[in-house]
């Protein structure tokens, strides 16, 4: 018999499973069944937390998204630029090491809940980057421009590193993230 466990500790060992589930199969293949299997649970265990894969996968995310901008908020505020670079640093390292949710994107992409619930991320995201950016140009250390546009630029070139290693398992956005952000940071620069 099963030890009881408050719901917090079930809910984090519901979502560890998922994790795995996905990671071995994909979103698309993996089920609840799989995902009851890995947790070592019942179903109703299961299904008294989650009602679906996709309600296990957007916790996953929501969890992912605040696990990140916790850990964006706690870089040292010295450099604008220098900020920056670390968010980008903190992005890809928490996404390229829960793979599963970088090879659930594209599927996640595909459902309107899903995409609207990603949409409100990247707002918060440029909102952070924007914010950063017109400290910098306030302070003469950015170039004057439009910090919104400014800032889905940097979040479309990081993006475009995760998109070329989801396609391309082979490739390494950390091992090109220093030069990208060279570049960046030169046509950013006052």
């Amino acid at each position: 018999m099963a030890r009881h466990e408050p719901p917090a500790v079930r809910k984090k060992q519901i979502l560890e499973a998922a994790l795995r589930c996905f990671g071995e199969k994909g979103l698309r293949a993996a089920t609840m069944d799989d995902v009851v299997a890995a947790s070592g649970l019942s179903k109703g265990a299961i299904y008294s937390h989650f009602q679906s894969k996709d309600e296990i996968f957007r916790a996953l995310y929501g969890l992912f998204e605040l696990d990140l901008f916790e850990a964006w908020s706690r870089l040292p505020r010295t450099d604008p630029l220098e900020t920056m670079r670390r968010m980008g640093d903190l992005f890809l390292e928490r996404l390229l090491a829960t793979r599963p949710l970088l090879d659930c994107w594209t599927e996640f992409l595909r459902q309107p809940a899903s995409r609207e619930r990603m949409a409100e991320t990247y707002r918060e995201s440029r909102r952070r980057l924007a914010d950063l950016l017109r400290e910098g140009i306030a302070e003469g250390r950015v170039v004057d421009s439009n910090a919104e546009h400014l800032a889905a630029s940097l979040t479309a070139l990081v993006e475009g590193l995760l998109l070329q290693a989801y396609v391309d398992p082979d490739f390494d956005p950390m091992a090109a993230w220093p030069t990208a952000w060279q570049l960046a940071a030169r046509g950013l620069a006052a």
